[in-house]
């Protein structure tokens, strides 16, 4: 074996041990991601104090960017979940369009909901809400799920503050206020790619969910007081547009200046998701059903492991390229004119794939393009686009959220991977498509 190929068979074993540790051995993407790292360093030849240097440097490099908004992100989150205000955006999209549009009305009830919520509890909560709907409508049950969960998809792998753009973003030193507005941009195509497919799965009989199929689960009368709909969606878009103003003032504004100081201070990523919080447990108090301590608790416990696999991801990415591995790939990618912008998206998308998870995937891809956007030339926030695109794709049933929206629904494995699978997949490849254009035209 040659010198120069040694470290493309190294990516390569390093790639298939780490599927193998998550979906053979089922042992946890943390462990894995920083086991294999240690694994790779050692057989590309680096010293061993370097390696682990490299592993504690990553770590702490990519957490010190995003661990503190992922947090946050969770939070907020399940501040809207609890006080019903999730539930509200949905009533007030359908009353401002009408029922006769309720596919539309669910559709980007999903896309915006998702940006902070996690796309399965945000389905678990929506279920009750689109039995009802489809019972008052005569609208296929299927069609509203697709429509739901292919629009919240979207900006669930795309639009930060979810783990998966948010530790692209951070990985890859993305500015946060272009990289939002483009996210929004691109996910906005393969969310309504979803009211397309619901429209055409509802005209299909073998799509449609059989009665005694649906999970059985009791729910009770949520008869509570809670937030309107105005206020709801002014509460989940709060730091976004804090962010987004940020960035456009500061392009505007002269460098120095006292203006700049204080729309960059409050368009900053922690503190606007900061301020969003605090603003959400100020206006929603009155509508909770825990505490405040109870649910600040609740999110710790569901960032803590999402927070060491990013983690975790940073410091295998800092291995792939203390090691020499990533100008290799590099040298690679130009011999075979192959761009990075393709390979992220292949890389996640395979990732996801093989074992499951749309986080994983874009974590662990975007930790091994990092250090090769330079020396390929290539465009860091398309990248990024490209990357999480690919985490949209291949969802099969080894992914937690398909059998979640197979029970919850009553759609069968069939119907599931129609509705889901095959949807999501044709999404993230028309949002790479669209990426592409963009990376064209820059």
């Amino acid at each position: 074996m040659n010198q120069s190929s040694y470290p493309l068979v190294i990516f390569v074993v390093s790639i298939t041990v780490l599927l193998f540790t998550i979906i053979r051995l089922k042992i946890n993407p943390f462990v894995a991601l920083l086991g294999v790292g240690l694994l790779t360093g050692m057989a590309i030849g680096m010293p061993l104090d370097e390696v682990t240097k490299q592993l504690s440097t990553g770590f702490g490099q990519t957490l010190g960017n995003i661990g503190i908004v992922i947090g946050l992100g969770i939070i907020l989150g399940n501040l809207l979940a609890d006080a019903g205000a999730t539930e509200q955006i949905a009533v007030l999209l359908l009353r401002a369009v009408g029922k006769k549009n309720a596919l539309l009305a669910i559709n980007m009830t999903g896309y915006l909901t998702c940006i902070p919520v996690f796309l399965n509890a945000a389905f678990i909560i929506y279920m009750p809400l689109l039995r009802d709907i489809s019972r008052k409508t005569g609208i296929s049950l299927v069609a509203l799920v697709t429509a739901l969960i292919i629009g919240g998809f979207a900006t669930h792998c795309l639009v930060m503050p979810t783990p998966g753009p948010l530790a692209v973003m951070g990985t890859l030193n993305l500015p946060v206020g272009p990289f939002i507005g483009w996210s929004l941009l691109v996910a906005l195509p393969p969310a309504l790619l979803g009211l397309v497919a619901a429209k055409y799965v509802a005209k299909m009989p073998e799509m449609q969910i059989v009665e005694s199929e649906l999970e059985t689960v009791s729910v009770v009368q949520d008869t509570r007081k809670k937030p309107s709909g105005a206020l709801s969606l002014f509460l989940l878009l709060f730091p976004i547009l804090l962010i987004l103003v940020g960035s456009v003032a500061a392009e505007w504004l002269p460098k120095g200046s006292t203006e700049r100081q204080v729309t960059a201070f409050f368009g900053d990523k922690n503190v606007a998701m900061l301020l969003g919080v605090v603003l959400a447990a100020v206006l929603l108090k009155p509508f909770f059903r825990k505490t405040f301590d109870e649910l600040v608790s609740e999110s710790g416990a569901s960032a803590g492991l999402l927070t060491f696999i990013v983690g975790a991801g940073g410091s295998f990415g800092a291995i792939i390229n203390g090691s020499g591995i990533a100008a290799s790939l590099v040298e690679w990618l130009s011999s075979m004119n192959l761009s990075l912008l393709m390979l992220g998206f292949i890389l996640t998308a395979i990732l996801r794939g093989a074992q499951g998870s749309a986080t994983v995937a874009a974590v662990t891809t975007s930790s091994i393009v990092a250090p090769m956007i330079a020396a390929a030339g290539a465009h860091p926030i398309t990248v990024g686009l490209a990357i999480c695109c690919g985490s949209m794709c291949c969802s099969f049933p080894n992914d937690s959220g398909f059998w979640v929206i197979s029970r919850f629904s009553g759609m069968t494995v069939a119907q599931t991977l129609r509705s889901w699978s095959l949807v999501s997949t044709v999404s993230g490849v028309l949002g790479m498509i669209l990426t592409w254009i963009i990376d064209k035209t820059w």
